[in-house]
C-alpha cells in the first residue's frame, strides 16, 4: 500500500508498519460505521415495536422528560409519531457515517490527501454540523409528538441544548476546518511540484 502525501501523488509509505496500522484502523472504523448505520436504521422499527409499558429505546434517545409527557402512555400512535420524528436524526447520522465509511475506504488504500478523501472529510464535518442542529430539534419535535394526545393546555414543547450538543458541534467544526486545511496543503504541494 502506498500512502499519498501532499508532496507526491504516490510516494512510498515512510514505514510498512504505518501502512499496516492505517489499514487496520481504517478497517475498524469502516466496520464501526457499518454497525452504527445498521443500528440506526433499525431504531425507528424498534420504537414502533415496543410495548406500551416499556420506554426503551426512547429513554436513551429523548430522556425521561420527553417520554413522561405522554399522559396516556406510549400508545401505538405515540410510538409511530416518535418513530417519524426519529427519522430526521437517523437520516443525518447515517449520512455522516456513509461519508466516514468512504473516507476510511480511501485511507485504507493509502489515498490520504487526494481531493476525493478531503471532500469526504468535509462532507463528514458538514453532516456532523447538521446533526448538532438536528438533535435538539428532534427532541423538541419528540416532545410535541409525545404530548399531542394530551388534553388542550397540557401539550408541551421542550427545547434542550446540552453539553453533548455543543461537543458534537465543536468536533464537527474541527473536521470541517481540517478538511479545508488538508485540501489547501495538498493544493499548494501540487502547485509546488508542478513549479519544480
Amino acid at each position: 500500500m502506498e500512502i499519498e502525501t501532499p508532496s507526491s501523488s504516490a510516494s512510498p509509505p515512510r514505514s510498512p508498519v504505518l501502512a499496516h496500522r492505517l489499514r487496520r484502523l481504517a478497517g475498524a472504523v469502516r466496520g464501526l460505521a457499518l454497525l452504527g448505520s445498521l443500528c440506526l436504521l433499525v431504531l425507528p422499527f424498534w420504537i414502533i415495536g415496543g410495548s406500551a409499558d416499556s420506554a426503551e429505546p426512547l429513554q436513551g434517545l429523548y430522556g425521561g422528560h420527553v417520554v413522561g409527557l405522554a399522559q396516556a402512555g406510549l400508545t401505538a400512535a405515540v410510538r409511530w409519531r416518535l418513530a417519524g420524528v426519529t427519522l430526521l436524526p437517523v437520516a443525518v447520522a447515517v449520512a455522516a457515517l456513509w461519508q466516514l465509511w468512504w473516507l476510511f475506504g480511501h485511507y485504507r488504500h493509502g489515498d490520504v490527501f487526494s481531493e476525493r478523501a478531503v471532500q469526504r472529510l468535509r462532507r463528514f464535518g458538514a453532516a456532523m454540523v447538521a446533526l448538532a442542529v438536528v438533535q435538539p430539534l428532534s427532541t423538541s419535535l419528540a416532545a410535541v409528538a409525545a404530548s399531542l394526545d394530551n388534553p388542550p393546555g397540557q401539550r408541551a414543547v421542550v427545547l434542550i441544548i446540552g453539553s453533548s450538543d455543543y461537543a458534537v458541534l465543536m468536533c464537527a467544526l474541527v473536521f470541517l476546518a481540517l478538511g479545508r486545511v488538508i485540501g489547501e496543503a495538498a493544493r499548494l504541494a501540487q502547485e509546488n511540484q508542478e513549479f519544480v
